[in-house]
């Protein structure tokens, strides 16, 4: 039998090491369909970006971002706000006291104004560090 060893009196006693060469392997697996799937995971906020040059944004993690639609509604991270609610989440943000950079993407249909409007206010919220995105032509 294979589970069983015997000793120095000559007595057969269980072999109880654990193979986990096969568990190893599975998790292994599973790290790497979650690596490829993660990309595809992340859903965003249906905006229009208008063309232009520009650089391109570097980081280890996703970039705060907020979005404007084409009704000119505020959302960062698929979670809607006003103006007043954008400033009491920016000012209490960790990442913006940090000095991370802050992103706006805002759809080429919105007014100029709604714009000013959420760039006015992460300002004064302490974002000093505002990127405005666009797509490359």
């Amino acid at each position: 039998m294979g589970l069983l060893s015997s000793d120095q009196d000559g007595e057969r006693a269980l072999f109880a090491d654990i193979n986990v060469t096969p568990m190893v392997d599975v998790m292994l697996v599973l790290l790497i369909i979650f690596m490829v799937t993660a990309p595809f995971m992340i859903e965003t906020i249906g905006v229009n970006l208008p063309k232009g040059d520009g650089a391109m944004a570097e980081g280890a993690t996703a970039p705060l971002t907020i979005s404007i639609d084409k009704s000119e509604q505020i959302f960062i991270a698929k979670q809607k706000f006003n103006l007043e609610q954008l400033g009491a989440f920016l000012s209490e943000s960790p990442r913006l006291k940090n000095g991370e950079s802050l992103y706006i993407e805002a759809d080429k249909a919105t007014r100029h104004q709604a714009l000013m409007s959420v760039m006015s206010a992460a300002y004064t919220a302490g974002a000093h560090k505002i990127n405005i995105i666009m797509e490359k032509p």
